[in-house]
């Protein structure tokens, strides 16, 4: 375990270590070193977050004022399909890639068209529940999207001391152009986003103009590829905010991380395709009754090898092995129940440390 402690204060922020108190409450970030006093003298646990953050966790009480006049900024450039995070205070010491949810718009007409061939067969169904979208109904892709980047935004602000938070913010000019009728969609999803951000702290924000001016004073770069895993696609945007707007020193040393989540069939009745003697088995789902769950991270062991990755199959009558991937949803394999340990519970996000 010491071994572990020393690697993640290496590894995984080189520069500053996220500490929370004894109840969880999110303090200013420490050195590796003084992290490592803490945690040798038993002042601190040490603890990884579902963003595979490395932090500690005090085990005194705290008997001065927390963070006084002390607090981080996090910027958010939004996007279609991936969006750039920057978090900093004095300098920025954190940048994110999140690549958003997908193909939701299928899934849901499967799963519709699934469930209303059920009504004429003799087998489980629920009652037809006609009813109109109500004023906060958002679409369900929209909304996918939306929550993902809440989950992101909670799970920082329960490490780090976030009171401000800025925005670019997206629009359409419905005058002049008429190929965005699904915008409107955006602007449902973008409103109850900007919504639960005021509940958190102050939102600022930005128009695209504005970010373009700043990115380009500062010299960061900016390619063309939408999809590329680098920081100039998407996050130098977040970081050209907090230069321009809140006045903090680019550090190309922090780190970068691309997230995404895990796309799990969902529990289904049975599968869709005949099978072999006119019974078809149950589909789906993340869990089967075991001790393992889909998405759970762990470490499994197979030749001599340690791998560490996420819990994407799981046990069954035919083949009693654990399946995990990576952070790209890639199997890295299948391995035996007794060389698999668990290291953390899902948490719906995959993390990938590219810097």
């Amino acid at each position: 375990m010491e071994k572990e402690v020393k690697k993640a204060c290496a590894l995984y922020f080189s520069d500053r270590i996220p500490v929370i108190s004894r109840d969880s409450r999110p303090l200013m970030p420490c050195k590796p070193s003084k992290a490592k006093k803490l945690l040798n003298s038993g002042k601190a646990e040490p603890r990884w977050s579902k963003l595979g953050l490395f932090y500690i966790q005090l085990t005194i009480e705290i008997t001065s004022e927390y963070n006084a006049n002390q607090y981080f900024i996090l910027t958010n450039d939004p996007g279609s399909r991936f969006d750039g995070f920057a978090l900093a205070c004095k300098y920025v010491q954190l940048r994110i890639m999140a690549i958003m949810p997908e193909y939701v718009h299928e899934k849901m007409k499967n799963r519709r068209e699934l469930r209303r061939a059920r009504r004429y067969r003799n087998t489980r169904r629920r009652p037809e529940r006609p009813r109109s979208p109500g004023p906060d109904w958002i679409a369900p892709s929209q909304l996918a999207k939306v929550l993902f980047r809440l989950a992101i935004v909670r799970e920082l602000c329960k490490l780090f001391p976030i009171k401000h938070f800025i925005v670019e913010d997206v629009k359409f000019d419905y005058y002049n152009k008429r190929w965005g009728k699904y915008f409107s969609m955006v602007e449902i999803g973008k409103g109850y986003y900007y919504r639960e951000l005021r509940k958190l702290g102050t939102l600022v924000l930005v128009e695209g103009w504005q970010t373009k001016l700043w990115r380009e004073e500062a010299g960061l770069k900016k390619t063309s590829r939408k999809d590329a895993l680098t920081p100039e696609s998407h996050v130098n945007d977040a970081v050209a905010m907090l230069l321009g707007l809140a006045g903090c020193e680019p550090d190309e040393r922090a780190p970068f991380y691309i997230l995404r989540r895990p796309e799990f069939a969902r529990r289904s009745l049975h599968r869709q395709n005949f099978q072999k003697g006119g019974i078809r088995p149950r589909f789906g789902g993340t869990c089967s009754g075991g001790y393992f769950r889909k998405g759970d991270y762990v470490e499994a062991e197979k030749a001599g090898k340690i791998y560490r990755g996420w819990v994407c199959g799981l046990p069954t009558e035919k083949t009693p092995l654990v399946g995990v991937m990576d952070a790209r949803r890639k199997r890295i394999g299948q391995f035996i129940l007794s060389k698999v340990r668990l290291l953390r519970r899902s948490g719906n996000i995959l993390w990938e440390r590219i810097i």
